[in-house]
């Protein structure tokens, strides 16, 4: 590929969420069972990793709801009326749950810090990362299947379910 075809596309905020939207179920979901085989490996130095992958692909949520918003008004117009009232409904779950993934970074960063302090506390911190790490699994994944409905109609059955208006232009 180009390198200018691709920085070309890094600038386009459509592209980047498209190149990006992956980090936070793939990334997490790898991140999960590696903390998950740390706490039952009890190794510090392998849950202080899988924290930090926590961290990271929680983190990395940011970057994806941010290309998002500056997405939409590019994409709403090109868009069929299902796959407008689906990028609506994927705008309204992502403003509405993505902040789970943020909190979730922001909790695995805690728990690194907890556990440097507190050593008896390293075990109990990461069992709470590994347990919110799968509620922030499952707001991606809702989030995503609302996304690939957008330009999929073959995965639509149905239509959005009737939500908040995400305020955006119409």
């Amino acid at each position: 590929m180009d390198l200018d075809l691709f920085l070309e596309m890094l600038g386009d905020p459509a592209h980047r969420h498209v190149l990006l939207n992956h980090l936070p179920i793939v990334g997490l979901a790898t991140a999960w069972l590696v903390l998950a085989w740390a706490l039952v490996e009890r190794r510090w130095s392998s849950i202080a990793f899988g924290l930090s992958l926590v961290a990271a692909f929680s983190g990395s949520a940011i970057a994806v709801l941010s290309a998002g918003d500056a997405a939409y008004p590019f994409v709403f117009d090109v868009l069929d009326g299902p796959g407008r009232a689906w990028l609506d409904y994927h705008t309204h779950l992502g403003e509405r749950w993505g902040w789970l993934l943020t909190a979730n970074g922001a909790l695995a960063i805690g728990a690194i810090a907890l556990g440097a302090a507190r050593e008896r506390l390293r075990l109990a911190s990461g069992i709470v990362v590994l347990t919110t790490t799968l509620a922030a699994l499952a707001a991606a994944a809702i989030i995503a299947d609302a996304g690939g409905k957008i330009r999929h109609p073959e995965f639509r059955l149905d239509d959005p379910p009737e939500h908040d208006s995400p305020g955006r232009i119409r």
